[in-house]
């Protein structure tokens, strides 16, 4: 049986002509798909007080302490924040969609 014996440099022009290419973007899509979950996951963290201490400013922190305001008819301390982290999450997730549909435009079809 004959085994095709490649050298070390055209392992790395092959890795780099021809699987980086299609790998990076699915790479970074991924990636920018993440920062809603991990700014979600810390706001939910910081809000129940297991995540950052009182004293650090974090989204979650604003909110937990802005929730106890409301009863007092202090509601836009709430809402303005909320308000910031929904449209950060919305944002990130838009560009992420419309990057996927950019360099894969099946990947939109149903």
């Amino acid at each position: 049986m004959y085994r095709l014996r490649i050298k070390w440099e055209n392992r790395a022009e092959v890795a780099v002509r021809h699987i980086i290419p299609h790998v990076l973007p699915a790479y970074l899509i991924g990636l920018i798909l993440l920062f809603p979950h991990a700014i979600m996951h810390e706001a939910s963290i910081t809000f129940l007080g297991f995540g950052l201490p009182a004293e650090m400013p974090a989204i979650g922190v604003i909110l937990s302490e802005a929730m106890k305001h409301i009863t007092t008819g202090k509601w836009w301390l709430a809402v303005f924040p909320g308000l910031m982290l929904l449209i950060a999450v919305v944002l990130f997730d838009v560009i992420g969609e419309n990057l996927k549909k950019l360099w894969n435009p099946d990947s939109g079809q149903e």
